[in-house]
């Protein structure tokens, strides 16, 4: 990107760094999870992967990611757990928890703590779409 200022009869010009268009966190392991990496990649995504639990904060702060991707339960700290934590310092981050099975209850309770519930029987195409 390129940035020009013009004051009285100068004018410089500086390059910034663009910034990837959009960067996703996918915390723990997925059974789509290689498949997700992958088409978010062909999307021109930057993509980080995790497999700790403490990872995806560190993470999610020194990437500013416009997604994470949880597992419902992981370790010491679940998914709903996790996504209170990082919307607590990241408002405006989607999070989608991904579950084993679907019930009015688990998808209630993402809605609660300001994520969308997934299933990795939805498919690559429901996690993009809570995603984006």
């Amino acid at each position: 990107m390129r940035i020009m200022t013009i004051t009285g009869s100068k004018c410089t010009a500086t390059l910034t760094p663009q910034r990837a268009a959009k960067r996703v966190v996918l915390a723990g392991r997925f059974a789509l999870g290689a498949n997700v990496a992958d088409h978010f990649r062909k999307l021109g995504w930057e993509v980080h992967t995790v497999n700790a639990d403490h990872d995806v904060h560190a993470t999610a702060a020194e990437t500013d990611p416009h997604a994470v991707l949880l597992p419902e339960n992981a370790g010491e700290e679940s998914g709903y757990l996790a996504c209170v934590k990082l919307r607590q310092t990241l408002p405006d981050l989607k999070v989608v928890v991904v579950g084993a099975e679907r019930t009015a209850g688990r998808e209630k309770f993402a809605e609660f703590v300001g994520a969308k519930f997934v299933t990795e029987a939805d498919g690559v195409g429901r996690f993009v779409t809570a995603m984006s």
